[in-house]
């Protein structure tokens, strides 16, 4: 861990608050600066304090252009501290809401005024605790935090300025919070306002010490290597190969829309959410989102259509419609869409004329159509939007897939993992009897050939793993429990045609 960057982040805070009622110069200044676009983020002559720092904490920056960008500041602002050249737990803004706000004209100026309030009393709080700087940080704060477009970025901002005094609440942040110190959930539901945030910040400062954190730079450092997510944390938790999941990887980035299929309890959306996640870098379900396909799922749910409201109706937006949206404002980014049950709805009706718009060739402006509901508008599914699909391989009441839907998307078989090494070691680091591990292996390696081999089943109808996993402990009477009322139905409805044999094939599951 290194925290370098906080000397010099604080220090080029204070050189700004010099020009809080001379913003027209500090524009004329910051145009000086090299690889930054200062027209992204200004009002005429006016601009707010945290955008400037928004304009080198943004997703994406690369490593160097983000020094470059500090030397360059430096030099200008006559900092005296080193350029940092690490970043360890330094939170970053969306690339496409630099301004830090979203209003436009009169709005807008009174907006700049507070945030330059709030950057003001801020740093006074922090640097002198006195009841009145107290006062005028609520003050401030609560002005501030009721900015159209703000919200949870404020308390970022606070972070960057004065990163030992004010905690970041990103999401990142507030996820490990909840994780770590539950007691303070109920602080971090919604943004708490001036008061609430400067007694919630004195009291994590306290009770981050008992899980071995010394001060909010390593709390949002530790946050962020919480949620990050890589291939080697994928292979600890899903129970592929390496190799297995480089082909995976490889085949979504190049075909963009895959589907994986196998029989219940194998693992499909638990495999598909972690994929998501180690492409992506890190646990953000903001770009990961999963829906569900049914029989009256449609267009209107998925793309857009007309609602009932207390005036007659309205034009909504559908999930599908929306998480383009999202994923063609933040293009630096990828985004995954998992559709559970895909092969349940009704493929022509939900995607309409938008169909053919998923492939890997058709993606992008270039290929934009027009929308039922809404002719003015032209739609695109963007690049760096993925989906996934999911697809029991069980199910007798589905008829065979529709050709366009096999065409568009590619297939992989996720089987169960009974034989697969980190079973066994994931069972074995829970403590559970080894006996009963390997009876459990022996016995579902034995049924899945049986089903396997029968003419009316095949390896579609085989009986997952994850029956026996996500448990703390297993004990036989446990064991009895999962056959009796979990895998013996399932049984007894594939051979619902011969009891005797349903019978046989459970009772010997039972013999442990």
């Amino acid at each position: 861990m290194n925290f370098e960057w906080t000397n010099f982040y604080m220090e080029f805070a204070n050189e700004l608050l010099k020009y809080k009622d001379n913003r027209k110069e500090l524009i004329d200044k910051m145009k000086l600066i090299k690889d930054i676009n200062i027209s992204k983020i200004t009002m005429g002559d006016d601009i707010a304090p945290f955008s400037i720092f928004a304009l080198f904490n943004y997703q994406g920056i690369a490593h160097h252009k983000k020094i470059n960008i500090l030397k360059s500041i430096k030099n200008e602002f006559k900092i005296e501290v080193e350029t940092p050249k690490n970043f360890d737990g330094i939170p970053a803004m969306n690339i496409y809401k630099l301004r830090f706000f979203d209003t436009q004209g009169q709005q807008a100026k009174i907006d700049i005024e507070n945030l330059w309030n709030i950057f003001e009393a801020s740093i006074n709080y922090a640097d002198n605790n006195t009841n009145e700087n107290r006062e005028a940080f609520i003050k401030y704060y609560n002005l501030a935090k009721d900015i159209k477009g703000v919200n949870w970025s404020l308390t970022m901002g606070l972070f960057w300025i004065r990163p030992f005094k004010y905690v970041n609440l990103d999401k990142t942040n507030r996820e490990y919070i909840k994780f770590k110190l539950p007691n303070h959930s109920q602080n971090i539901k919604q943004l708490p306002n001036g008061k609430e945030y400067i007694n919630l910040c004195d009291n994590l400062l306290e009770d981050i010490k008992n899980i071995n954190i010394k001060d909010f730079p390593e709390l949002s450092y530790k946050a962020w290597q919480f949620s990050k997510y890589d291939k080697n944390k994928f292979l600890q938790e899903v129970y592929m190969t390496d190799k297995e999941y480089d082909k995976l990887k490889n085949l979504i980035l190049d075909k963009k829309n895959i589907i994986l299929q196998g029989s219940a309890g194998v693992g499909k959306s638990y495999a598909a959410k972690r994929l998501a996640y180690s492409i992506i870098g890190e646990k953000d379900n903001e770009r990961v989102k999963m829906i569900q396909f049914h029989q009256s799922y449609s267009y209107e749910d998925f793309i857009m259509g007309y609602r009932p409201n207390e005036n007659g109706f309205e034009l909504k937006e559908g999930v599908f419609y929306k998480f383009c949206e999202d994923a063609r404002n933040d293009e630096g980014n990828d985004y995954f869409l998992i559709i559970d049950e895909i092969n349940r709805g009704n493929i022509s009706k939900i995607f309409g004329e938008l169909f053919m718009l998923i492939e890997n060739d058709k993606r992008g402006e270039e290929y934009a159509l027009e929308l039922v509901y809404k002719d003015d508008e032209k739609f695109f599914v963007p690049e760096n939007l993925y989906i996934i699909g999911l697809m029991n391989t069980a199910d007798r009441s589905l008829a065979m897939l529709d050709y366009a839907l096999r065409r568009r998307f590619i297939f992989i078989d996720i089987e169960p993992a009974f034989n697969k090494p980190q079973f066994r070691k994931d069972l074995e680091s829970k403590n559970i009897d080894k006996d009963l591990i390997n009876k459990i292996i022996e016995k579902f390696t034995k049924l899945n050939e049986t089903i396997k081999n029968d003419k009316t089943l095949g390896k579609g109808y085989t009986i997952g793993h994850s029956y026996f996993c996500n448990r703390k402990n297993l004990s036989k009477e446990d064991y009895e429990d999962i056959i009796n009322y979990e895998i013996a139905p399932t049984l007894r409805e594939y051979w619902f045609d011969n009891e005797d044999k349903a019978e046989k094939e459970i009772k010997e599951l039972l013999n442990i």
